[in-house]
Order: structure tokens, then sequence, then C-alpha cells
């Protein structure tokens, strides 16, 4: 199983959301224990392992949610480096 990290600023971003927004938030964290690579490659570098997970609104009940993280197949470990929530 994966090890899965939020960045202080994804911790911060967590408390300015809905709840349902958040529970958005940590059940892309679920899915990331055990599927570390879900998500599109933005394609930004291709030698990182970025990857976003989009929610649209009506899986948070709220505002649509994209999660941005890396994976690091060595560590076998992601960090969530941010998430934004908005149309």
């Amino acid at each position: 199983m994966t090890s899965v990290f939020s960045s202080d600023s994804a911790d911060k971003a967590r408390g300015e959301v809905t709840a349902s927004e958040a529970g958005g938030v940590a059940a892309v964290r679920a899915t990331l224990h055990c599927g570390p690579r879900d998500g599109e490659r933005p394609g930004y570098d291709p030698a990182a392992e970025d990857y976003v997970v989009r929610l649209d609104e009506q899986v948070t009940r709220g505002q649509g949610i994209t999660v941005r993280c890396r994976y690091h197949p060595g560590m076998d470990a992601v960090l969530i480096t941010w998430f934004l929530s908005g149309p």
C-alpha cells in the first residue's frame, strides 16, 4: 500500500472548503493508497510522475475539485502538492 502525504499548502486549503468538498479530497487520498498513478499526466515534465485528479460537482456536491500530486516510485509514496476548488 502506497503512503500518501499532503503538503502544508494542501492541508491549509482543506480547511477552506466545505465538508463535502473535503470529503472528495479524502476520497482521492484513499484511492491513491491503492492506485498511486490514478489521474491524468499533465505533461509538464515527462521525467516527473505528476498526476491531476479532477472531481466534478456531482461527486463533491459543491464545487469541482482538482487535486495535483506527485508519485515517487522508489519510496512508494505520493505527495498531494495542492488542490483547487472551483468551476
